[in-house]
């Protein structure tokens, strides 16, 4: 209950405090009927008043009697300032040498009455830099304030400050990431920055490459093309490896804006690592020239394996492993097996003979470059290859190519002192050439356990397993390896002998297989009613390591989906495959070669798995980058490309995105010629928020409510004693 601007909240029920206000009148009325006989009525009527005030003066303390005043106080509206900072806003602005950046400082700070200024004369107001991420910034950082780093996310800047602003002055040149659906809050006054009548350059907007690319295949490439204020002109382009020109095109550019599509095509020669670039030639009055050239790192592989395999007879050993080959679609085999030899005599007119000679003046002095592997299977190279066609097969190797060589009576026997002896991983032990004894069981040595090639399971325990379930074998080449040779395979017994050991010879790798009775590990799966798919995986692997196939190398380098920009940190995850891994693990190093030859700093760390490790580097410029990782079990060079995003490479004012997110929020897009003031305080009066100070006073703690009180007291007191009552 109130009357007026008093209010009462009583403490006690009100029927009680009115049960307490008729006995007081009771019994003031009951004290006036005793005293009038004494006092005479009209003194003992004053003294009954003033008992009655003093009790109801009392009891209406009950209803806790309180005065309620109100002020209506007008809070100031907090307006929030966005400011683009980021790398766009250093290109060229309105206005001979401004840039984006000075002409939004232009905006805020410049003339007489700075607007900065007579907005915090209005407003509360917030000042943030926009760009890679949001910065709260002061008055005075704005004069200093540079531009550059990464695009930003006005979304995400408006979710963080939409409870505290409901209107956002933002200066921006429209290069900004925004999503499509508009967020639930303040609505956006967008100053437009930069000039698109005058904005010229030419950039390279996307580029189109297959994931994977083959050997002697063509390989095409969709470059999307967009210039700005040029008409009229032949823009040449060009696809380039290294200093090296692969295909050029002239593309006409008739109008401004225009966004030209076209396509390059190329046959890679070899396979690994290609750094390419694709360039448009630099145009007069250019904004930049940096998003004129892309960089695209290709990785070639080969198509088919082309593998020559040289038999020096028929046997089992060429039946199955040309059976191995033939099961892999992806090995393409050219065969050919010795059925007579150089000094055979046979009474036959050359003409009527069957049995075409074998080609190897052909096979080793024009063909062997166009094939990846060669087999010598029992094979007696003494009588067939001069040290001529010896000398081509090393160099052969030493340029890539792969070399197995397949024991047997005639497999490993002639080739001391030869160019082959210095490219074999193993060496005879001079005891025997060929020994065959009671079958030999085999088993996986350290090095099997961990290399590529014999690993038939990714479960090592079942590899274990397949290894120990091969068949027995009984025919072997007494050899034994040499340091730079590893051992993967070897019978089991007090005096293992080598039966798989590889190695490398310059960028080539050899295996030597000291036995002709490997068929077995097939015919005795058949025998048994299991599928022989462990000896295709074997063969299989064998002349895919020996072809330096990178997914069975001894390291491999996987780099991140996106590569990041420069100044970001790169990670780089590096897995070793084959040797003692725990010994290597320590020795595992990285190198990284920045676009201009200088080594960048890199770190490699380990991780929880013995077999990988972590690598990291901060590049400090676009371009490619050559990463090379080296291991005590091998090396491998792989190209980095390191660039910003096309979208932040177009610099183009893009006005209308400004205009499409201040409709999203329901704000406007204001001109610099505008009054921005008057813009900005229409926008800002709706929100103008009103606060009200109520001020509660209960009149029971004021001197005056006492006062009463005790006057009334005092008065019944002082009549009393006149009239002799006391």
């Amino acid at each position: 209950m109130s009357w007026g601007t008093v209010h009462t909240e009583p403490i006690v029920p009100l029927g009680l405090i009115g049960l307490l206000g008729l006995l007081g009148f009771f019994f003031c009325l009951l004290q006036f009927w005793v005293l009038r006989k004494k006092v005479g009525r009209g003194r003992a009527l004053l003294i009954s008043l003033f008992r009655l005030g003093a009790l109801l003066g009392l009891i209406a303390f009950a209803l806790n009697p309180l005065r309620i005043t109100q002020r209506e106080h007008r809070v100031r509206p907090t307006l929030a300032i966005l400011l683009e900072t980021s790398q766009s806003m250093k290109f060229p602005g309105k206005g001979p040498g401004r840039t984006r950046l000075d002409e939004a400082k232009e905006v805020l700070l410049g003339g007489s009455r700075p607007l900065l200024k007579s907005l915090t004369e209005r407003y509360e107001v917030k000042i943030y830099g926009l760009g890679q991420s949001l910065v709260p910034l002061e008055i005075g950082q704005i004069a200093s304030l540079s531009a550059g780093g990464k695009q930003g996310d006005l979304s995400e800047a408006i979710a963080k400050i939409r409870e505290e602003s409901p209107v956002v002055f933002l200066l921006s040149d429209g290069k900004l990431s925004w999503h499509a659906k508009a967020p639930d809050g303040p609505s956006i006054l967008s100053i437009p920055l930069g000039d698109p009548e005058t904005y010229k350059d030419v950039l390279i907007k996307e580029v189109k490459a297959p994931p994977m690319a083959f050997r002697e295949r063509e390989v095409v490439l969709d470059v999307t093309l967009r210039s700005y204020g040029y008409k009229g002109i032949l823009l040449p382009v060009a696809l380039k490896e290294g200093s090296r020109l692969l295909s050029a095109r002239t593309v006409p550019i008739r109008q401004s804006p225009e966004e030209v599509k076209l396509s390059f095509s190329f046959i890679p020669q070899r396979t690994g690592p290609h750094l390419l670039t694709i360039s448009a030639l630099p145009q007069v009055d250019e904004a930049m020239s940096q998003n004129n050239s892309v960089d695209l790192p290709l990785k070639v592989f080969r198509d088919k394996i082309r593998v020559l395999m040289i038999s020096g007879s028929p046997s089992m050993n060429y039946r199955f492993m040309r059976t191995g080959l033939k099961n892999d679609p992806s090995i393409d085999l050219l065969s050919f097996i010795i059925l007579r030899t150089p000094s055979d005599i046979l009474n036959v007119p050359l003409q009527e003979q069957s049995l075409i000679p074998f080609p190897v003046e052909t096979l080793f002095t024009k063909e062997l470059g166009n094939f990846d592997v060669l087999i010598f299977d029992n094979f007696p190279h003494q009588l067939y290859l001069k040290p001529t066609y010896l000398e081509n097969v090393r160099e052969f190797v030493n340029r890539g190519g792969g070399l197995a060589m397949i024991g047997g009576p005639n497999g490993f026997s002639g080739y001391v002192r030869t160019p082959l002896e210095e490219i074999l991983p193993v060496i005879l032990t001079q005891k025997e050439d060929y020994r065959r004894d009671s079958p030999l069981p085999v088993q996986l040595t350290a090095a099997g356990r961990n290399h590529p090639m014999t690993r038939l399971s990714s479960d090592e325990k079942e590899n274990t397993r397949l290894w120990a379930e091969m068949a027995p074998v009984d025919g072997l080449n007494l050899l034994r390896a040499k340091n730079t040779g590893s051992v993967l395979v070897e019978t089991k017994g007090p005096d293992p002998t080598p039966l798989l050991t590889v190695g490398t010879y310059g960028k080539g790798r050899v295996a030597a297989i000291s036995t002709d009775y490997c068929w077995k590990w097939y015919i005795d799966r058949v025998a048994q009613g299991k599928d022989p798919w462990a000896y295709f995986k074997l063969v299989e692997r064998l002349f895919r390591w020996l072809s330096g196939d990178p997914t069975l190398g001894p390291v491999e380098v996987v780099f991140p989906e996106r590569a990041g920009g420069v100044g970001e940190e790169i990670e780089i995850k590096i897995l070793v495959r084959e040797g003692d891994v725990k010994a290597a693990k320590p020795q595992v190093s990285l190198s990284v070669i920045d676009p201009d030859g200088l080594k960048v700093e890199a770190h490699v760390r380990p991780t929880s798995q013995p077999d990988r490790f972590l690598a990291t580097f901060v590049p400090q410029k676009p371009g490619n980058y050559r990463v090379r990782v080296e291991t005590p079990t091998g090396s491998l060079e792989e190209a980095l490309s390191v660039s910003e995003s096309m979208e932040e490479a177009d610099a183009f004012p893009d006005h209308e995105r400004l205009k499409e997110i201040s409709l999203a929020t329901g704000g406007k897009v204001l001109n610099q010629s505008d009054d921005l003031l008057r813009e900005v305080e229409a926008r800002a009066a709706k929100e103008v928020k009103r606060v009200v100070e109520e001020r509660r006073l209960p009149l029971w703690a004021t001197g005056g409510s006492f006062s009463i009180i005790l006057l009334c007291l005092g008065m019944e007191w002082f009549l009393r004693r006149r009239s002799g009552l006391l």
